[in-house]
């Protein structure tokens, strides 16, 4: 047994049941092993979704600094959103429906939460600055703004919204859906470029 083969099953069941709805004693059973035994490699439901969060900001991280290597487009910016998606679609049952974020989370202090979401913002503002500045978004200081903002809560909520009566939809149509409505917003935002740029995405993944 080790720690990676533990935090598969407990997301497999996060994602099937929910974070609040899985006890350690589950996720023991599911694994073949005591209680005791798991206690051995985590200590508590806590520090397994403290793990399994490290594990996904460590993947968003890769994602967006894979971005950063591209030319700035709204094009890629929208297939960089649809990479994130599938992350959030693949850690969804570690904080949807998740009640007991807040005080395991940023009480407990077993997860930065903060820190995450401050240097997430900070790449955000720089992805819009660069837009502007390749000429695919037409935009001032209020509106990068606004975008970060945005994106920020489009970012954290649409997930939540996709899975609430149903937490395993199928995550082609959903992101497909979620990823239109991003797009509808950047055209708000767009130079003749950009939303050419946004029409090429959508026609390069329309099948």
């Amino acid at each position: 047994m080790t720690d990676l083969e533990i935090l598969k099953k407990a997301l497999d069941l996060f994602n099937e049941k929910g974070y609040a709805h899985v006890g350690m004693r589950e996720l023991a059973r599911e694994l073949d092993i005591s209680p005791g035994n798991l206690t051995y490699y985590f200590k508590k439901k806590e520090d397994v979704l403290a793990a399994l969060l490290n594990q996904f900001s460590t993947l968003n991280t890769h994602t967006l600094e894979s971005y950063l290597q591209l030319e700035p487009t709204n094009a890629n910016f929208l297939q960089l959103m649809r990479n994130i998606f599938d992350n959030q679609f693949r850690f969804r049952g570690v904080y949807v429906g998740n009640q007991f974020f807040p005080v395991a989370v940023v009480e407990k202090k077993i997860f930065d939460y903060q820190s995450v979401v401050t240097k997430r913002k900070a790449i955000y503002q720089e992805i819009f600055s660069s837009l502007r500045k390749a000429g695919q978004l037409d935009l001032d200081d209020q509106d990068i703004s606004f975008l970060v903002s945005f994106i920020t809560l489009f970012g954290r909520f649409w997930i939540t919204e996709a899975t609430l009566f149903n937490k395993s939809p199928n995550k082609d149509e959903v992101i497909q859906h979620y990823l239109f409505l991003l797009a509808r917003q950047l055209s708000l935002f767009s130079t003749e470029a950009g939303i050419k740029s946004i029409e090429e995405y959508r026609i390069k993944n329309r099948g």
